[in-house]
């Protein structure tokens, strides 16, 4: 609108320029003023142009614009919508009393080697393009949890290994005075339930040396869990406790394909947390 009012009132202008300026040649004077209502004529079909243009066809071409630019949002890819991924999986480590430190860096380290090592890297690479999202917490008794690293992609072999180095940073931060494992996994499902990220799979990966011996409902935050569509997978270290991976399948785990890879000890911890990752980052099919 601007563009065409602009060129009107510089044609206006030569117009009255024209008209008010001294003509050596009065022959020349029926030539300005033909040429006056020419311009004239043009700028008033200028301006009855416009007004149709505005009233009949920009509507329709503003909300041609709005439906093309909503159809070329819900042709997006999903991935460009959503921060999409083909597992969301929360590593929650026990560092209970009954874990003394050289035990809690064994955890430490085998997770670190287990995100180096060459299956779980080829595992990565097989979840392509979504890729996975990855979290660890420390867990005790209640209110005592702690997010050591937050939710992480995991897209390529390369992001493993630079998870796996971040992973050897980790220090324990608390020693709590009871085994929680109901708290453990209400923690972790709240982690997984407060991100923007759409998981496919979502995963609680617990793993501990003890029963619960706190005064948290476990039967109950293993519920909770399981109505969010979350499976809960178990890592027994079975070092001091005799039949705890019974206890883990019994009381931990639940949902689709739920399972527990027990450790013997500690130092059996290294495998045991490789094959459960193996088994865990999966294609969703397969």
């Amino acid at each position: 609108a601007m563009g065409v009012a602009e060129a009107r009132a510089k044609a206006e202008l030569t117009i009255n320029s024209l008209a008010v300026a001294p003509v050596t040649d009065a022959r020349m004077a029926p030539m300005v003023r033909a040429m006056a209502r020419k311009i004239s004529r043009r700028m008033r079909c200028m301006g009855w142009f416009w007004r149709r243009f505005r009233a009949c066809v920009w509507p329709q071409a503003r909300g041609m614009a709005s439906r093309l630019s909503l159809l070329a949002l819900l042709t997006l890819p999903a991935s460009a919508q959503e921060n999409r991924v083909a597992i969301e999986l929360v590593l929650a480590l026990d560092s209970s009393a009954s874990v003394d430190r050289q035990e809690f860096q064994l955890q430490l380290d085998g997770l670190a080697q287990a995100f180096r090592h060459p299956e779980v890297l080829q595992a990565v690479e097989n979840l392509k393009p979504l890729g996975a999202a990855i979290a660890v917490l420390q867990w005790g008794a209640p209110g005592e949890t702690r997010i050591v690293l937050p939710f992480t992609p995991i897209q390529s072999a390369r992001d493993a290994k630079a998870f796996g180095f971040r992973i050897g940073l980790i220090r324990r931060w608390m020693r709590a005075s009871s085994t929680s494992i109901g708290t453990a996994l209400d923690d972790s499902r709240i982690l997984i339930e407060s991100n923007d990220i759409d998981g496919e799979r979502k995963v609680i990966d617990v793993s501990g040396d003890g029963p619960d011996n706190s005064n948290v409902d476990l039967e109950a935050a293993r519920q909770r869990a399981h109505k969010a569509g979350i499976v809960i997978n178990g890592l027994p270290i079975m070092a001091d406790q005799e039949g705890l991976d019974i206890y883990y399948r019994d009381h931990v785990v639940i949902g689709t394909d739920a399972f527990v890879e027990p450790a013997r000890d500690f130092e059996d911890y290294v495998r045991a947390i490789r094959e459960k990752l193996l088994k865990e980052l999966r294609p969703l099919a397969s």
